[in-house]
């Protein structure tokens, strides 16, 4: 399994990022809107799902790459 980015490593305000989570069939585009400073990294992310209203995620763990499917909710770079 990937390892969450560390804090020196996390994305830019406004850095598009792959998103997966539970509320999605496929994984969807996002753009984060805010990084908190724990261990793992965690980001807010205003995601555009097909079909859908855009929504805000509050606090999803960020990889460095698409991380193993069984990893239900991650955001990466796009």
């Amino acid at each position: 399994m990937n390892r969450p980015k560390s804090k020196a490593t996390s994305p830019r305000l406004g850095a598009s990022v792959m998103v997966r989570a539970p509320f999605f069939a496929n994984a969807t585009v996002g753009i984060c809107i805010a990084v908190f400073d724990e261990e793992p990294t965690e980001i807010a992310v205003q995601v555009f799902p097909l079909g859908r209203d855009s929504l805000q995620l509050p606090a999803v763990p960020f990889f460095s790459s698409e991380p193993d499917a069984g990893v239900r909710s991650a955001a990466w770079p796009a």
